[in-house]
């Protein structure tokens, strides 16, 4: 059987957390919410963004999932400035402020084109948040950081998914069930 290292006691110690009693404040206090990860944890920002933006009313999320801007940008930029890039281009003034999130995930949490783009973001007065499987070695000083202190890839990957549905229900929204979903579509289907 796979290890996945207790993940549910990793998650209630993680949501018991400060560091995560701070990352929800700041949610909340956004409307628009910026997720950057690499690998498998860019797909856990897409699904995050999409399903934050779908199940709760106030909030816009946005990931970065367009492979040729993508690959045009680190072509042209860097890899390591790729989110830069993306937030110069798609920010606009008025959205520069602390009403704007940018949250960063790494496994290791020293991936330096995360670690840049929280640098570069909070150095533009954005609010912004790491979300690590290890203490980041790189992040900026004073920068804040939810550390699960993961061994493997794979568990922090679905934790971080379980807790964007966690922070659906910390803004007081629900996940619907599947049956409720299937109701709610095609009653007729019941």
């Amino acid at each position: 059987m796979i290890d996945f290292e207790n993940i549910e006691e990793k998650l209630k110690e993680v949501c018991k957390s400060k560091q995560w009693e701070t990352l929800v404040k700041k949610f909340k206090k956004a409307k628009k919410i910026y997720f950057i990860g690499n690998g498998g944890l860019h797909f856990t920002a897409a699904h995050a963004a999409t399903d934050c933006t779908r199940l709760i009313p106030d909030k816009v999320c946005y990931s970065l999932d367009t492979t040729g801007y993508i690959t045009s940008c680190a072509n042209d930029h860097g890899y390591e400035n790729i989110f830069i890039r993306w937030f110069e281009t798609s920010l606009l003034k008025e959205e520069i402020n602390d009403r704007t999130l940018v949250i960063g995930m790494s496994c290791s949490g020293n991936s330096k084109n995360i670690t840049r783009s929280l640098s570069w973001a909070n150095s533009r007065g954005l609010a912004t948040h790491m979300i690590s499987g290890r203490k980041s070695r790189r992040l900026e000083s004073g920068l804040d950081e939810v550390d699960l202190n993961c061994k493997f890839f794979h568990t922090v990957e679905v934790l971080c998914l379980v807790l964007f549905y966690q922070m659906i229900h910390e803004m007081g929204e629900d996940c619907p069930s599947i049956l409720k979903e299937v109701e709610r579509k095609d009653p007729w289907a019941m």
